[in-house]
């Protein structure tokens, strides 16, 4: 790589990756922050880890190895994807895709998260996503008789 076609990102933990222009700018983000400040090297990141940075590189280097063929990019995609089934880096990778705005990774890591959560139970989602369960137990017995249809084939916890 041409030293002037390249950039260095900063994770928020202080490490620094070299990445073309190219691949870099497939984030909008980093592509306002290029554009604003050109005579600059290095872009801080102060909400994306660098393990997560790293993910986010390789999905970028991926797609400007794909080009504009959409089956080559689902290859892609399948092979970037193979083997992320922690729902703490899925998170992660959601929050850094989302703060780079990077919307075709956002999409990935989004629909693989709604793929996990397919026939999972409403328990199963309140504590893989932390959310607080403010139903009383006649309240939530009246929604499940309503849309019982809604619960069939999910998995018991």
């Amino acid at each position: 790589m041409a030293e002037e076609n390249t950039i260095t990102l900063k994770s928020s933990d202080g490490k620094e990756f070299l990445i073309s222009k190219k691949a870099a700018t497939l984030s909008e983000t980093i592509k306002a922050m290029v554009e604003e400040d050109n005579s600059s090297s290095v872009f801080p990141l102060t909400v994306v880890d660098s393990k997560t940075l790293a993910d986010v590189i390789t999905f970028l280097n991926k797609h400007v190895d794909c080009g504009d063929d959409d089956d080559k990019k689902k290859s892609c995609d399948e092979e970037f994807m193979a083997g992320k089934d922690d729902m703490k880096d899925l998170f992660d990778l959601v929050v850094a895709a989302n703060y780079l705005d990077v919307k075709d990774l956002l999409d990935l890591i989004c629909g693989k998260i709604a793929d996990m959560m397919q026939g999972k139970s409403p328990e199963w989602v309140r504590k893989t996503f932390n959310i607080q369960n403010d139903f009383s137990p006649e309240e939530e017995a009246k929604v499940r008789e309503e849309y019982a249809w809604a619960h069939e084939g999910v998995e018991e916890d």
